[in-house]
């Protein structure tokens, strides 16, 4: 299994803070030509990151079993069809802007994926980079455990030693990042002497999920506007006091495995930060092409429009229905600010080729004949 299936019942993005589905199931409408056409399709990150991530689900097109079919409203698309689609639209994307749009309307069909508003929302998530020791050692005292096997034990049953000599310790932590780390299911830890060991989720203790953020939006704490993980982590370090009671709210608990690289996505394959997307895998195609119009933080006060083609590259348990999405930032402290503020309206879009596009297309070729037409 991969990294972000594994992210628990907590779910992808801070959005878990409420354990809230927001505009569940909603629905796909597929837009009139006259529609797309109208549409401007403004990319504001590089072409090399959307390369990258194009190329990411390339890579899993091309492992997964040719049987396999990702279905965009009536049309079923092959692994090569879809490998197709995304060769085609980076042919698209080097064109001059007015043609581009000519092109993406004529050649592509252009889904409103929209939740129950009508409207779509964003979250984000990262990859935590979490100072972290050996041995317990002042704030560090929080053990980052292995997995042990099946076991029930709560989280507070566990902090107090109920599965000692059984779950294996790969570092000691800050309890507040040890919690926030359990949240986005891998991390980064960051040794004194240099040394750095990514981790990845191993398995969790089969207990429910209870969020402590719509716990202390309850108790008065915060409202639905405010509550925010930076916002959390503010308020725990200002009462350490609390932080026993409010964690244990929760009695879910994530085991972590050591690994060689940045655990992958729902693909299989490296996110990247910034152009991977993840859907409800239950609705919407891995791998698949979309764009995202919202807003995101640039600094806790500022925020900036994001106009971005994205990569349907990674799912979560929270992430549910149609218009709903959570975006990748990567790693470090800019990823943990715009992961941690964002929740957002926005829009959302699901494109692909049309079949009559890609007739003749093979995987990895555009022979002479049958050509998509790209003026």
């Amino acid at each position: 299994m991969n990294h972000v299936m594994k992210r628990w019942a907590l779910g992808t993005g801070m959005w878990f803070l409420l354990a809230t589905h927001v505009g569940a199931q909603g629905q796909l409408v597929p837009l009139t030509a006259a529609q797309v056409a109208r549409l401007r399709w403004q990319d504001d990150g590089t072409r090399a990151s959307l390369n990258q991530a194009i190329q990411r689900s390339l890579n899993y097109y091309q492992r997964v079993h040719p049987a396999t079919r990702f279905t965009y409203g009536r049309e079923q698309y092959s692994p090569q069809e879809m490998q197709a689609s995304l060769r085609l639209f980076q042919r698209v994307m080097g064109l001059p802007p007015a043609q581009r749009q000519q092109v993406l309307a004529e050649q592509f069909t252009v889904f409103a994926s929209q939740n129950d508003q009508g409207a779509a929302f964003f979250t984000g998530y990262y990859q935590p980079e979490i100072p972290a020791r050996r041995q317990p050692e002042g704030i560090w005292h929080t053990p980052v455990h292995g997995y042990p096997g099946a076991t029930q034990a709560s989280r507070t049953e566990i902090q107090q030693g109920a599965l000692a000599g059984r779950a294996p310790i790969l570092a000691y932590v800050d309890p507040i990042e040890h919690f926030f780390l359990q949240v986005q299911g891998s991390g980064l830890l960051v040794f004194p002497d240099g040394h750095r060991q990514w981790v990845g989720f191993a398995g969790h203790n089969n207990q429910p999920y209870r969020s402590i953020g719509q716990l202390l939006v309850q108790e008065g704490v915060f409202t639905p506007e405010t509550v925010s993980m930076p916002a959390i982590k503010a308020y725990l370090r200002q009462h350490p006091q609390e932080i026993p009671r409010v964690f244990a709210h929760n009695p879910r608990y994530v085991f972590f495995a050591p690994q060689d690289q940045a655990p992958g996505g729902a693909l299989g394959q490296p996110l990247t930060a910034g152009r991977s997307l993840a859907m409800d895998q239950h609705l919407v195609p891995k791998g698949g092409l979309a764009f995202v119009r919202t807003t995101y933080p640039v600094t806790a006060q500022s925020w900036r429009p994001l106009t971005r083609f994205m990569l349907v590259q990674d799912t979560g348990s929270a992430i549910v229905g149609h218009g709903r999405g959570d975006i990748f930032w990567g790693q470090g402290a800019t990823a943990e600010l715009r992961a941690g503020l964002m929740k957002q309206p926005g829009q959302l879009w699901l494109l692909v080729a049309k079949k009559s596009a890609l007739a003749g297309i093979t995987s990895g070729s555009t022979p002479a004949t049958g050509r998509p037409t790209v003026p």
